[in-house]
């Protein structure tokens, strides 16, 4: 074979196999790929599960925190005598199947034999908004404690300035679930006392101690409520100020007598508007001998709210167990009248869209209305007459009395009239008016011969027992007409 052949053969050849070549080269390169691909998918599963097990780790730490906080209060509630299940037996908690009562005092209601001791109540409701709360029930009585942090005696700390010593109070309970508590019960309190050395509460004017209510507002009274005070929430006593016996008469509190002797006082906080207790401020406790000890109690409510008469708001009704949204008729808040509102009872009072206010109800416990008439001539030139009627039209209510030509209101309530006559009177002058229990309070007049003609409309609000009628002085008419209505009734008293 000559050298040229054999340069076509291997050059045939070289052509032969490079699709093969190519085929392996590509083939291994993607190989190669799916290695780095599989490689990185478990290196981001293994930092994914890595990441899942530090969460799950976070997750059992909180749990295990709000579990031993729980614990650490119920080993505080020195006057827990057992803890009651159900069937009486001892439990660590009330599990109650057929959905958890809202206050003690509700399943005191259910179950009169329950003994005092720790329940699971659900003041929001249960099945929505935050998680049921475990409180004391005292059955002997049906109320309420919330538990917290600070009821031990609690030193204070030595600082100077106003508010520089500043404990939080951690209830057992979200302050969501304390303030529906709140707005269940009829009364709500908490006590506290302050032993004090040298450690005023207020001096030459400087307010250095106070607590903050439940949205975190100062106040620098402690006991009683801060009800009827108008001094911008600078209401400052003790209960010793309120009883007149503090140990120096001329200061509301015995610890503002800033005596280097031992002193305390004592109070009990009402006003369950404000409360609980959310902060414990103190100040001017810098003295190396003065000293500062707080000892703050439970958060207590009891009884139910009463309310006084028809329900004014969606909140009443909620607070009286109304749980199925809808229209409702409500006593108006500005108004002696029934409005309607529409309820949704899937919220809670004070949220967003729990009450809508949808307009008056127009309710009337008596029609009133009457149309009469008289077209015969009337004379009363020479003294003031009560203008009578001959024909009744109609007079429902009967409250038109057509021979006395006078209307007496069976009702409180907004009233419509409106007289209308019309003469050619040879007398010259004639005076007409409306008269509201013989006073006048609209009129017409004329004062010289020829046609004339009177109009009266008049919106007037009556209470039962008012008199409106039309007097004629001076003159004479041939022809009137009366009418009236009551337009809204005031169904509820001033």
């Amino acid at each position: 074979m000559t050298t040229s052949a054999h340069l076509t053969e291997n050059k045939r050849r070289e052509t032969a196999t490079r699709p093969f070549a190519e085929y392996l080269y590509y083939q291994k390169s993607f190989l190669n790929l799916l290695v780095c691909v599989i490689a990185c998918l478990i290196v981001i599963g293994l930092s994914m599960e890595f990441e899942m097990g530090k969460l799950k780790e976070k997750v059992t730490q909180l749990l295990d925190e709000t579990t031993r906080e729980q614990e650490d209060l119920l080993r505080k509630c020195n006057t827990c005598s057992r803890i009651q299940s159900r069937n009486g037996r001892p439990a660590s908690v009330i599990r109650n199947t057929a959905g958890d009562p809202k206050t003690c005092l509700e399943a005191l209601t259910a179950d009169p034999s329950l003994e005092s001791g720790i329940f699971r109540i659900d003041p929001d409701g249960s099945g929505r908004g935050d998680d049921p709360i475990y409180v004391y029930c005292n059955m002997s009585t049906g109320s309420t404690s919330v538990l917290h942090d600070s009821e031990d005696v609690i030193d204070i700390d030595h600082c100077f300035d106003p508010g520089c010593y500043s404990r939080q109070i951690k209830y057992n309970a979200t302050l969501r679930q304390i303030t529906m508590l709140s707005e269940l019960s009829n009364v709500c309190q908490q006590s506290i006392q302050i032993d004090c050395f040298n450690a005023a509460f207020e001096f030459n004017g400087i307010a250095y101690a106070f607590w903050n209510d439940r949205k975190g507002n100062p106040h620098y009274f402690w006991s009683g409520n801060n009800k009827n005070k108008s001094d911008g929430g600078r209401y400052h006593t003790c209960q010793c100020g309120l009883d007149g016996i503090c140990k120096d008469k001329s200061l509301p509190c015995n610890c503002d007598s800033d005596l280097a002797i031992e002193s305390s006082d004592f109070g009990t906080l009402t006003d369950k508007d404000l409360l609980p207790v959310t902060k414990l401020n103190f100040g001017r406790t810098v003295a190396p001998n003065s000293a500062n000890r707080h000892t703050l109690g439970r958060f207590e409510c009891s009884g139910n709210v009463v309310l006084d008469g028809m329900p004014s708001s969606c909140q009443d009704l909620w607070r009286i167990g109304h749980t199925l949204s809808g229209l409702y008729s409500i006593r108006g808040s500005t108004s002696n009248r029934v409005e309607t509102v529409y309820c949704d009872f899937n919220k809670l009072p004070g949220d967003e869209g729990f009450q809508t206010w949808i307009g008056y109800t127009d309710i009337k416990s008596q029609n009133v209305y009457f149309s009469v008439e008289r077209n015969t001539h009337h004379d009363s030139r020479y003294s003031k007459t009560t203008l009578p009627f001959e024909k009744e039209m109609i007079n429902e209510g009967n409250a038109f009395n057509l021979k006395s030509g006078v209307f007496t209101a069976p009702r409180n309530g907004t009233y419509f009239f409106v007289f209308s006559t019309s003469a050619d009177s040879f007398y010259g002058s004639l005076s007409l008016a409306l008269e509201l229990n013989d006073e006048d309070i609209a009129s017409c007049k004329k004062n010289s011969h020829g046609f004339f003609h009177c109009s009266i409309p008049y919106t007037l609000k009556l209470k039962s027992g008012d008199r409106v009628q039309v007097s004629v002085k001076g003159g004479s008419l041939d022809n009137a007409i009366f009418v009236g209505f009551l337009i809204a009734e005031d169904i509820f008293p001033s």
